[in-house]
């Protein structure tokens, strides 16, 4: 993506204050998590759709002039179906509306700082692992999709990538790896070892099992891993 961004969000409102807010909340949010994005306003729906392409994230309001939010989130269907909309309204009769273009989910005006946050989470929540990690398999280059990383190994000058059916080869350090992976995904238990807590099988005294492979973990990294895992499987287990 352009300039690196994990993702563009956008607000659309034919109200500019309300842009204004809309966005500021949603920036406000946003900073307090590790993701590196963007945030677009716009005060039509028509202005929208010229550069919805590369969004991800739609905050739309339902009642515009020329073309309203559900005949805009249509249009979005059409031309970028894996967008995540999130409809912003007032009147609980535009939800069964709002269904039909497949709304991720709804904040109410006036708007609610906790409700907004809500819907935002849930949305990273989806996104999560859908970054890729590029690495070699026969001299070939593959993206991988982080979500499908069991775990990377620490070579003499390289890193090796497993997924489940192949090894795969990087000359990305494995601090520079550690750096730039989901951090609600990954854990680095050993300085050998980054794993995707996703996949553990078995935790022991010490130790994790993945794909039936045993790998320890760091005892000064132990009560680190712990809390880490624990928040993991409380969100996502």
């Amino acid at each position: 993506m352009e300039q690196n961004f994990d993702f563009v969000a956008a607000v659309c409102d034919d109200e500019r204050d309300i842009v204004e807010l809309l966005a500021q909340t949603v920036d406000d949010i946003l900073k307090e998590t590790q993701k590196k994005y963007e945030i677009r306003r716009f005060c039509s729906g028509k202005e929208l759709l010229e550069q919805v392409r590369d969004i991800q994230l739609v905050f739309l309001d339902i009642e515009m002039p020329e073309i309203d939010g559900i005949d805009t989130g249509s249009k979005i269907r059409e031309i970028n179906p894996d967008c995540t909309i999130i409809m912003a309204t007032g009147r609980e009769d535009c939800y069964k509306e709002a269904f039909k273009i497949n709304a991720f989910r709804f904040v109410t005006k006036p708007f609610d700082k906790k409700e907004i946050s809500e819907a935002i989470q849930a949305f990273l929540d989806s996104f999560r692992g859908e970054n890729t990690v590029e690495a070699f398999y026969n001299r070939k280059l593959y993206k991988i999709k982080e979500k499908n990383i069991l775990y990377i190994s620490a070579m003499d000058s390289y890193s090796e990538i497993v997924v489940s059916d192949r090894v795969l080869r990087t000359n990305e350090s494995m601090a520079n790896l550690e750096k730039n992976l989901d951090p609600s995904l990954f854990f680095r238990i050993h300085k050998q070892y980054i794993i995707n807590m996703s996949f553990i099988e078995k935790i022991r005294n010490g130790y994790v099992i993945i794909n039936g492979k045993k790998f320890n973990v760091s005892r000064r990294k132990k009560t680190e891993f712990e809390a880490k895992y624990l928040e993991h499987q409380m969100k996502y287990g």
